[in-house]
């Protein structure tokens, strides 16, 4: 302070100016303070996101920005500065905007965007302490995620099975699907920034798949926060059938997972790279296959190449591989997955209203399945997958004040390979699609978007049209209602149409349908919204979604089953949002789903679909953010289920059938927390499925787990 005075009264002082901004909106922030650390000077930005500090004597300083709902930071600055400060803050305790893109391909702040989207933010990934996308997902009302008898975690949103929810990561269809469907637990959440979901038809942009839904996952980050970050994770149980195998000491049991993050830029050029591995022991989380133990590594890098003002290419490699084994005194089985993709995005500003991207998305899948006899290793069963797929698609937009217009369309080529289809045969399947969407700001208070896709590949007798309207209107500034209407179709997969399967030793076979129809759908769905900047935030909406030619499990004879057509199936039902931030301390997440899933002949509930769930979370952050905790409470009530019931013995065992069963409800309590030892050292920590709730016959099948996580990061703040 003596400093400051003697250098008030020489009048040797500056300003430090510069400018906040929301880190994921670039709007403007009001209201962040703004202070020189150690001294008794500051400011709060003004309503354009300005600031001026006055008085400052040359020097080093430590500078302070803090906002409720925002990361705090901490940076050096250096007095007289070069230039006026730019501070992007980043949302993080209660995160209510976003920018979306997937509900119309173009990028939206959430709150203003015409299509209803659910965001799943980095923070409430952060918060979570899920591994992977299928933990994630589960905490969600509305969304199941079960084990698959294959292997891996597939999810079920609003009663409609996974193969209904178009999995798409930055935009790009995923593929490796295994019966059909796609294996969550094969996305680290280590490389997401958050996920997007848009429950209703979709087929209007994304085209096949699309029938109930979409999820995007997105990998795009702010590289420049942590050039360098490391975790360790170890996670083990206390209940059968994995008790006992909470043992950090004892790399025989439990889980254990390394993460590294590497970030940098060079002149034009940034380059992002994610390294996970995750070994386990004595996990038996499966019920079919029973693995004994499992290694998943991942690793994804991308570079961006600002080649001038007006360019941006983005490139994007990446790589999956898991390797499950299983053993018994009869048999020792082993499933190896391996996925690689490339992805190349150029993205070209003509000028202020004229923008055109182009994608180059190639992957590649394999899955090795054998089983050895332990005595003799002679071969009892080998079992190969394959899949791959290249797509080329380009984007036009158009934009102006009133008016934006996406003028796109995709070319792409896949080819599927198993011993269970056609006796191996390579299958293609060569696609186009062309898809227009017009979305104006009709008056002040009203947005619609009108869309339609077009849709032909080598199986189809006459082309597919896929349209969708939307709308929203804003009652007020906080006050909004949505509404949308549109069709989805999905084409019956390779294995619906050419499946020859003998599984005699198991009760039943199956034989494809070459017949089968593509799926359609036709929904809508209506919802209100109101939004309270920086306080709280509800919504309500009503949806309906009528599927037709659902492909189902039909019957043939005992144990003989193929697929068939049936006429219509609905899915309606209510959701409800609610996120608040009830102090500088607490906020609050709250989501009720009830559902009315029928099959409009039978009028039989569809199987999987609860009528009833919720979640509940609390989080608590410190008043120095070096704690942090959150509660999660997920409710499912009572549901049916089908399952498949064998019979038979001996030459006489292909006599099972599927039946439909009561599944009881269930309640899963969970809890995450964080400490920050250090600036750059943080201690997670967690207890999944605290009340140790377990189901046998269909999850969930262990208990209760614990889990410690130390992360690293340098170079940033």
């Amino acid at each position: 302070m003596i400093l400051i005075a003697s250098t008030l009264l020489l009048g040797n002082t500056h300003k430090v100016t510069g400018h906040v901004f929301h880190a994921e909106t670039a709007e403007p922030l009001a209201g962040v303070n703004v202070i020189l650390v150690d001294t008794e000077l500051g400011a709060a930005s003004l309503e354009d996101g300005s600031f001026i500090i006055n008085n400052v004597p040359e020097g080093n300083y430590n500078i302070f920005y803090s906002a409720i709902g925002f990361d705090k930071s901490l940076d050096v600055i250096n007095v007289p500065l070069k230039e006026p400060l730019e501070i992007w803050m980043t949302e993080t305790f209660l995160q209510m905007k976003h920018v979306v893109v997937t509900g119309t391909r173009n990028q939206r702040i959430n709150t203003d965007s015409p299509i209803a989207t659910e965001v799943i933010s980095r923070n409430d990934i952060t918060e979570s302490g899920a591994r992977d996308v299928a933990e994630l997902l589960e905490e969600r009302s509305g969304i199941s995620v079960a084990a698959s008898k294959e292997g891996g975690k597939i999810v079920n949103m609003l009663g409609m099975d996974s193969k209904y929810i178009l999995i798409l990561v930055d935009g790009q269809p995923v593929i490796g699907k295994f019966n059909s469907r796609i294996n969550l637990d094969q996305i680290s959440t280590a490389v997401i920034d958050k996920i997007e979901i848009i429950k209703g038809p979709s087929s209007s942009l994304y085209g096949s798949e699309a029938m109930g839904g979409v999820i995007n996952i997105i990998t795009k980050r702010n590289v420049y926060q942590n050039p360098v970050s490391v975790t360790m994770r170890y996670s083990g149980g206390f209940s059968d059938p994995i008790d006992e195998s909470f043992n950090p000491i004892d790399f025989g049991v439990g889980k254990r997972d390394v993460r590294l993050n590497l970030n940098g830029r060079k002149k034009s050029f940034v380059f992002h790279t994610d390294i996970d591995y995750l070994n386990a022991n004595v996990d038996k989380n499966l019920q079919y296959i029973d693995v004994d133990n499992y290694d998943k590594y991942s690793a994804r890098g991308d570079i961006d190449w600002s080649i001038n003002e007006n360019q941006l290419l983005k490139l994007n490699v990446g790589q999956y591989y898991n390797n499950e084994q299983n053993h018994s005194t009869l048999l020792e089985g082993q499933t190896r997955i391996i996925k690689n993709n490339w992805n190349g995005d150029h993205a070209w500003t003509i000028n202020d209203n004229i923008n055109i991207q182009s994608i180059f998305h190639k992957e590649d899948y394999t899955r090795l399945y054998t089983e050895r006899r332990p005595q003799t290793n002679d071969l009892v069963k080998s079992d190969t997958t394959k899949e791959h797929k290249i797509e080329l698609e380009m984007n036009s937009v158009y934009t102006n004040e009133k008016v934006t217009i996406n003028i796109g369309g995709e070319y792409w080529n896949e080819s599927y390979s198993n011993a269970r289809v056609d006796s191996g045969k390579v299958q293609s399947l060569a696609g186009t699609g062309l898809f227009f969407q017009y979305e104006q700001l009709i008056i002040p208070k009203l947005t619609v978007v009108t869309g339609l896709r077009a849709d032909y590949n080598n199986e189809l007798d006459s082309t597919i049209v896929s349209p969708r309207i939307a709308a929203m209107f804003k009652i007020s500034e906080r006050y909004k209602i949505r509404a949308s209407w549109g069709k989805g179709f999905r084409m019956p997969s390779f294995m619906d149409k050419y499946m020859d399967w003998n599984h005699w030793q198991f009760g039943y076979a199956i034989i494809g349908n070459p017949d089968l129809l593509p799926e359609t759908s036709s929904g809508y769905n209506i919802g209100i919204e109101y939004y309270h900047p920086g306080k709280y935030k509800y919504s309500i909406m009503i949806y309906r979604n009528t599927f037709e030619n659902m492909i189902i499990d039909d019957q043939l004879e005992p144990g003989l089953f193929t697929y068939s057509n049936v006429d219509k199936v609905f899915f309606t039902g209510i959701e409800f949002q609610h996120r608040a931030n009830y102090s500088k301390h607490f906020t609050g997440y709250f989501a009720y789903n009830l559902s009315h899933n029928r099959n409009v002949a039978t009028d039989e509930v569809v199987p999987g679909s609860p009528e009833h769930s919720g979640n509940v979370k609390v989080s608590y952050k410190s008043s120095t953010s070096k704690f942090r905790s959150s509660l999660k409470i997920k409710v499912v009530a009572p549901y049916k289920v089908q399952e498949f019931v064998p019979e038979g013995s001996g030459e006489e065992q292909n006599e099972g059938y599927f039946d439909i069963r009561d599944r009881d409800g269930y309640v899963l309590l969970d809890i995450d927390s964080k400490i920050k030892l250090h600036s750059w050292v943080t201690l997670s920590f967690g207890i999944r499925n605290i009340n140790n709730v377990m189901d046998q016959q269909y999850g969930p099948f262990i208990g209760r787990t614990m889990y410690f996580e130390l992360g690293s990061n340098f170079g940033g703040n």
